[in-house]
């Protein structure tokens, strides 16, 4: 063979192992795009399963306690109730912050006015408190021994949060005022 033709042929192969690699290169690029953005929706979809709304349906105490159609009946009974009764309090205790802020950000507030908004707002907490437990209750009623003791490592884990239960209050501090202290 010629040296030319050689040459030639030689600069042919260079250039076409170089494409293989450039298209090795970017496939690999791409996919691994792709995993993270698969790995995204995952642990997005993971994420929605945490939210409380989730956590209070049907389909997830089905899954993780294992209702059979019996307990799924009387928790379709009974959960609806309770998702509406805080689903009412939560908005009115947003209605109120508001008209509290608004009275506390006005120029002359009445101190009068706000001591209402504030004892109003302690009483739907307390209202809240009392619908989140007989909830408990009922629920626990229909679960045998092994499900009332993985629903109380579920619902321990939303109530102690109280982020789960649609608060978005601090926790476990203790009450102030009229408020009162349990050790």
């Amino acid at each position: 063979m010629k040296p030319e033709k050689r040459q030639s042929w030689l600069i042919w192969i260079i250039a076409a192992l170089a494409v293989m690699n450039i298209a090795t290169v970017a496939t690999v690029m791409y996919n691994r795009k792709r995993s993270e953005k698969e790995i995204t929706a995952r642990d997005t979809g993971r994420n929605q399963l945490q939210t409380p709304s989730f956590r209070y349906s049907g389909g997830y105490f089905s899954d993780e306690l294992g209702l059979d159609e019996e307990q799924m009946e009387r928790f379709g009974q009974i959960n609806p109730v309770f998702r509406e009764q805080v689903w009412n309090i939560n908005n009115d205790l947003n209605r109120l912050r508001q008209r509290m802020f608004s009275e506390m950000s006005a120029k002359n507030p009445d101190p009068v006015k706000l001591d209402s908004f504030a004892d109003s707002i302690g009483l739907m907490h307390s209202d809240l408190k009392k619908v989140t437990y007989r909830y408990y209750v009922e629920i626990s009623s229909i679960c045998d021994a092994k499900q009332k003791e993985k629903f109380d490592e579920m619902f321990g884990a939303m109530f102690i949060n109280e982020r789960g239960m649609g608060q978005y209050g601090r926790g476990l501090q203790q009450g102030r005022g009229r408020g009162r202290q349990f050790n």
